[in-house]
């Protein structure tokens, strides 16, 4: 297991293009269960002992791994990659993010952009913003400078082992660090 922690790799909008040209070639791979009241429009490469809820939307290229659990009423589009026993929960929408391994995000929050690490939980009702009012470039923290992501959709990447409070709101482009933990209603900015 490395030591390395997700905020030693790549930078996030970097990663997330390279994920998006990746799932670009996704092929349908479904040896998990997608309940019949699921719905998906895309292709979907979808684990051994994941589950896709009723209710759920899947749009684009989508891959999820081992022994997930996607919904009730869960919406996951754009180029999503979610890693092993992950739960996206009750109307949860996912677009366009990367998720690591062991993350929770239950109920009622949305994750736009966003670059996750392993081991986190995100409590109900967050919100990970991924667009700026005045439609400008997202920059972000990296390296300890403030750089030019070339996007104009960024969310956040949040490290490994963080525990982000219910009603949390994350403002675009922000990093959130390894094992940080967030108030219940705390706006990062």
């Amino acid at each position: 297991m490395s030591t390395e922690s997700i905020e030693d790799r790549v930078p996030p909008w970097e990663r997330l293009n390279a994920m998006a040209r990746e799932l670009e070639e996704l092929r349908p791979d479904v040896r998990g269960t997608v309940h019949p009241l699921a719905v998906v429009d895309g292709v979907l490469a979808l684990g051994e002992g994941s589950v896709v809820m009723a209710g759920t939307v899947i749009e684009g290229h989508v891959r999820i791994g081992r022994g997930c659990r996607i919904g009730p009423n869960a919406y996951v589009r754009g180029t999503v990659s979610i890693g092993d026993y992950c739960v996206i929960g009750h109307a949860v929408e996912v677009k366009s993010s990367c998720i690591g391994d062991h993350v929770s995000v239950a109920h009622l929050s949305y994750i736009g952009d966003s670059v996750l690490g392993s081991d986190i939980n995100v409590g109900g009702g967050c919100i990970f913003s991924n667009f700026r009012h005045d439609a400008g470039e997202i920059r972000m923290m990296w390296g300890g400078k403030l750089c030019p992501t070339g996007r104009h959709k960024l969310g956040c990447l949040v490290g490994d082992h963080a525990r982000i409070g219910s009603k949390s709101v994350i403002l675009p482009g922000r990093v959130v660090p390894a094992g940080a933990r967030t108030y219940p209603g705390e706006v990062i900015r």
